[in-house]
Formats: structure tokens, C-alpha cells, sequence
């Protein structure tokens, strides 16, 4: 905790970004809406919501999307965004149907379910506020959504994606950077008293600020993808002993930062019990493929149609 105590820290006092502040600029209707809005326009869908229909919560809502230029089905998407007892308690996609080819001809096309923890209205209705990295993880999930109901092709062996397990995060990661694009910031704000959108030095102190402590997360993520290589190799650890000690070893080797007394990760690495056994790395190679496709296509318009 204390290391994004002092990196919070550090935004405010050196870069003039306190996330805390900023919150109120960012009510989770608008955050949702907008980014519905502008996937709509980045890549030429309609999405309609269905309103009667079974499901396993109320708050859950329903979605089905068609290609603008051709009117065809895409295939539809749920949203399942507050937390609840007994619901899965971190933010992911999960794949429902796949578009694949019938036995009569016809195409199946893909359901997909985007499970997140986003905070719920307030008992007297106010809506929640969420912290721009809030807002990076919902577009980075819809994103998911997007790439599943958008990909081409039947379905293959991979389970949860069409592609490589260590591709699967570059689309995601690509369309981050359109939350840290100025005209998104100001589509996706809107202050919950004044109703004014983020401040022009508010954007360009949160844009100044993007990169700050990258080198200690880029680190983390690295040790995590070793630590995950290392348990999955030719030699891994044979008891709960060994694997603390490989954690020991490797955690303030790898990250810089000392690991407490008795604490071992690996006992709540849920992405190894999900698909991603021997693959954590994929996160950190997809970080490089995603600079590269958002540099080459789209850095200099994010909504170019022809891009």
C-alpha cells in the first residue's frame, strides 16, 4: 500500500493531479454512456439495449450491436457493472457464445458479458464518481467486449479469445490511450455540481502526469511474468517453503520492492487459475504491440474513419 500512497503523493504535489478531486468530474452514467458513444463512432456500430429479457440481476442491461455500413448483427453484449455479494470481484470479460457457422449455414454470433465493480448509486440516488483509472479500466474491458463481437472469423481452440493468448491484451491496451486524448477527457467529464467539463489545466496536468512511476510498474509487471514462468517451468518449487522463498528471492530483485515477512502473491494470482498460466508475460508484450498499432494508426487522429 505504501508505494501507491507515495505515487499519489507525488501526483499531487509535483504534477497538480489529486485523483480524489478529480472524481467529481467523472459520474459513472456519464463515464458509461460516453464510452458507448464514442466505440459506437470509432468503429461505425449502433448499439441498441434490449430491455425485456432473462436475466440474473436488475441491474444488469443488454446490448445488441449492427455494423452501421451493412445493418448486419454483430452480436449482442451484457453489461454487470456493481459489486454485489457473491459476485466475481475484479473487472473482466467473459466470452458467452462465439460466432461460429451452423449446420445450416448460418452464423452463430458471439454474446459477451462484461463483469466490473464499478461503484453503485448512492441510497438517495446521487450517482458514483470514479477515479480516472476507473475510467481506463472500463474502456480497457469494453474494449474486450469490442474485439470479441468484432473479430472475424469462426472461433478457434483458444478458449477465451480468437487470437494468441499473448496478443489478447494489445487491442485493449491501444484503446486506453483514447482516455488520455483531450477532446475523450471532455466527452467523458462533466462536473456533478457545475456540470463543466475537466479544466483545461486539470488535462493537460493529467496528460503531463500518464507516465509517472511507469519504470516501478513496468517492473512489477515483469516480475510477475517471471514469477509466473518460474512456477510453470522445468524446475519449479515442490512446497508452499520453496514458493515463498522464490517470491522472496525474486520480488525485490526484480520490482525494487522489498517483499514483507510471510506475503506471497501467489496465493490470490487469480490470472493463473484464468487462462493465463505461463503466459502473465503475454500483458507486458502486448504493452510493446499496442504502442506500435496506436503510433502507426492512430496517434495523430484517433477517430480518423480510414484508420
Amino acid at each position: 500500500w505504501d508505494t501507491a500512497f507515495y505515487h499519489a503523493l507525488l501526483l499531487k504535489r509535483e504534477y497538480g493531479v489529486d485523483h480524489e478531486a478529480i472524481r467529481k468530474y467523472f459520474p459513472c452514467p456519464l463515464v458509461v454512456e460516453g464510452t458507448l458513444s464514442i466505440y459506437q463512432e470509432l468503429l461505425g456500430l449502433k448499439f441498441i439495449e434490449i430491455h425485456e429479457f432473462d436475466s440474473w440481476h436488475k441491474d444488469v442491461r443488454l446490448f445488441v450491436v449492427h455494423d452501421t455500413a451493412t445493418g448486419e448483427r454483430q452480436g449482442h453484449f451484457y453489461l454487470d457493472l456493481h459489486p454485489r455479494d457473491g459476485k466475481y470481484n475484479h473487472a473482466a470479460i467473459f466470452h458467452l457464445l462465439k460466432r461460429r457457422r451452423m449446420a445450416d449455414g448460418t452464423w452463430q454470433t458471439p454474446v459477451d458479458c462484461m463483469l466490473t465493480n464499478l461503484p453503485p448509486p448512492s441510497a438517495d440516488g446521487k450517482p458514483a464518481l470514479l477515479r480516472h483509472d476507473d475510467v481506463v479500466t472500463f474502456f480497457h474491458e469494453f474494449g474486450h467486449i469490442m474485439h470479441g463481437l468484432c473479430g472475424e472469423g469462426p472461433a478457434n481452440a483458444t478458449t477465451l479469445a480468437k487470437c494468441p493468448r499473448d496478443f489478447v491484451e494489445a487491442p485493449s491496451q491501444m484503446l486506453e490511450n483514447w482516455c488520455f486524448n483531450r477532446g475523450v477527457l471532455k466527452r467523458l467529464s462533466r462536473h456533478i455540481e457545475t456540470c463543466e467539463s475537466l479544466p483545461e489545466e486539470q488535462v493537460t496536468a493529467l496528460l503531463a502526469a500518464k507516465n509517472v512511476s511507469e519504470g516501478l510498474m513496468m517492473l512489477r509487471q515483469l516480475y510477475l511474468g517471471l514469477l509466473d514462468l518460474a512456477i510453470h517451468g522445468e524446475d519449479p518449487p515442490a512446497d508452499a517453503a520453496g514458493l515463498q522463498a522464490l517470491v522472496d528471492e525474486m520480488r525485490p530483485r526484480i520490482s525494487l520492492i522489498n517483499n514483507p515477512p510471510g506475503c506471497n502473491m501467489l496465493r490470490n494470482f487469480g490470472h493463473l487459475m484464468n487462462q493465463y498460466s505461463a503466459a502473465y508475460y503475454g500483458y507486458l508484450w502486448a504493452e510493446v504491440l499496442s504502442a506500435d498499432m496506436f503510433a502507426s494508426r492512430f496517434e495523430k487522429d484517433p477517430f480518423s474513419a480510414e484508420a
